[in-house]
Formats: structure tokens, sequence, C-alpha cells
């Protein structure tokens, strides 16, 4: 025994080289975690260079960042419950809702500016809450609670609107905020960048964020050392669904009022921006900087294309092809890490 203990440490010792990781191996890690970046860069370089007037502009910069703002926040809401491992195929169906309820309380209601506000947030939450409790306390299917929330969702809007939108009686106050900017940047961006900061500071520096992460890693091995799963998943969805209220306000500014179909336009926008940036910045998980980046590449590359001429429905085509490029690029670059 003492014979093959000392060979087997002899071995460790005089072969440093088997625990060193390849000098290639930090390329691929740079390459994996900023790909995205680098990839970016390239396509604003490219259109700024095909399209010096019409792309390569303070206008269009604005147009991209004040109109993407409010896809940025619900992404944002949208991977708080993939963290814990459940999709939310809701949140434009939410969104939808929301925009209508804060557009009716200031148009048919009169009520204030705040409380509106307020209003569609609460109900955003109050939305998330019942997923949530659907999904962790009776234990039903993640994807087809939100599904089936989300066409429900729709249908009362519906029911509601009767189809139309809702566009008189909006205060200017919104308006002007949704289409506003604060030294040459949109009024929206800037809310965005607090939601932004809230969510990383709420997923990575907190209890509740760590508890988030374990339950999404491993159900079982979290409630073992203690978690309460039911409880934290709950809470995912409620926190989710108020900030996918707030982008629902957000939109009746940008849109100077409440549209009934609008819902229908975030759901796989958000969901494939979520994916994609979990290619990004920290691979193989959902994060803040990631879920941005690849929300603003993929509206830079779409509005680039639009410019260019390209007919509409490229952009669904680009947003899916975008996405299962990446993903796949990431698998192929994980895979050689794992075998290097």
């Amino acid at each position: 025994m003492t014979e093959s203990v000392a060979a087997e440490t002899q071995n460790q010792t005089a072969s440093p080289s088997i625990s060193t990781p390849p000098q290639n191996t930090s390329a691929l890690i740079l390459l994996q975690r900023y790909g995205l970046v680098i990839l970016f860069a390239l396509v604003v370089l490219a259109f700024s260079w095909m399209l010096p007037d019409s792309f390569a502009t303070l206008l269009n910069f604005r147009n991209i960042t004040g109109n993407q703002s409010v896809l940025a926040i619900v992404t944002l809401a949208a991977i708080i419950p993939l963290i814990c491992g459940h999709f939310d195929l809701s949140v434009g169906a939410n969104l939808g809702v929301c925009s209508i309820a804060t557009a009716s309380l200031l148009s048919a209601y009169s009520a204030p500016l705040p409380v509106a506000a307020l209003g569609g947030i609460a109900l955003g939450a109050l939305i998330g809450l019942c997923n949530g409790l659907l999904i962790a306390k009776l234990g039903v299917n993640a994807l087809i609670t939100t599904l089936g929330v989300a066409t429900a969702l729709t249908g009362l809007t519906t029911l509601y609107t009767g189809g139309l939108s809702i566009i008189t009686g909006i205060p200017d106050l919104l308006t002007d905020f949704g289409t506003s900017a604060w030294f040459g940047l949109p009024c929206t961006l800037y809310v965005l960048a607090l939601v932004a900061v809230f969510v990383w500071y709420l997923l990575e520096h907190t209890p509740w964020g760590r508890e988030l992460h374990a339950v999404g890693a491993n159900p079982l091995a979290a409630r073992l050392v203690g978690i309460d799963v039911e409880r934290t998943v709950w809470k995912s969805f409620v926190v989710s669904g108020a900030l996918v209220g707030l982008a629902g306000v957000l939109q009746v500014a940008r849109q100077g009022g409440g549209n009934p179909q609008v819902g229908l336009s975030f759901m796989m926008p958000a969901l494939s921006a979520a994916f994609l940036g979990a290619t990004s910045i920290h691979p193989g998980r959902f994060n803040v900087p990631g879920t941005i980046l690849a929300v603003f590449f993929l509206a830079t590359s779409v509005s680039g294309l639009a410019l260019a001429g390209v007919d509409n429905w490229v952009e669904s085509l680009f947003n899916g092809a975008a996405l299962v490029l990446a993903v796949g690029i990431s698998t192929v670059l994980g895979r050689r890490l794992s075998g290097s």
C-alpha cells in the first residue's frame, strides 16, 4: 500500500503538465465569453461602413436603444424564473395586459399617473404570483401553465378592448418621457440601466439570488440544504411579473397608448435574447450583461438589415438563426474545453 501511494505521488509530481491547461485553453475561454461582443462590434462596423448616412447616425442609435429598452427589461424579467429552471411563456401576454391596464386607468378612469403606473406593475406581479403558485404549489408544468395563462390573458385583453388600441387620455408627461432624451440618450434607457443594476445585484449579491441558482442547478440538493424551493420558485415569478409590469408602463410611454396586440411581439424575442445572452460573458448561465448584450446585438443587426432594404420577415429568421448559431458555437467550445 505504501509503495503504491508513493508511486502515485511520484507520478503526480513528475508530471505537472497533466494538470496544466494547454496554452490555447485561455484563448478558447476568452472567445467563448466575449465572442458575441466581438461579433457585435464587427456588425456595427460593417453596417456603419455600408450605410454611413442611415445606420451610423445618432437618430438610429436613439431609435434602437429607445425601442429595445422595453424588450430588454422583459428579457431580464424572463431570466429570473429561467435561472431556477422554469420557463415563463406568458411574459409577452403579461406585458400586453399591463400596458392595457395602465392605459385604461389613465384614459377611462382618469387615475393619477403614479397610481396607474403602480397598478400596471402590481397587475404584472399578481399574474406572476398566479403562475408561481400553480407551478410551485400545485406542481403543474411551467411550460403548460405559462402557455395557458398567456392564452387566457390574450383572450381577456381582446375581450376588454374589442381589439382596439387605447390612445386617448394618456398624459403628455408619460408620452414625453417615452420619447424624450436626457443628455442625448433615451429616457427609457436610464430606466433599463436601473433595472439591470437591480437584477444584477439581486441575482449575484443576495442570499435569494444564490438560492435561485441553487434551485436551478439541483432542486433536490437545494431542498436538502434547507432552501424552501417552492417559495423561491413562486417569488421568482412574482419579481419577474413586476418587472414585466414596469415594461408595460414604459410601452405605453413609448407608444402613446395601449395596444392589445403588442404582447405577441415580445415573447419570442425575449426568450431568444435570454438564451443567446447565456452563451456570452458567463457562458452556460443566464446573466445580466450577456442578456443586455444579446438584446442590442439582435436589434442592431435587424436594424442594419432593414435599412439595407431587406424584407421584414428577416427579423424572425435572423433571431432564430443567431440563437441556434450562438448556442452551437458555445457547445463546440465547451466540448473542446472539457476535452482538453
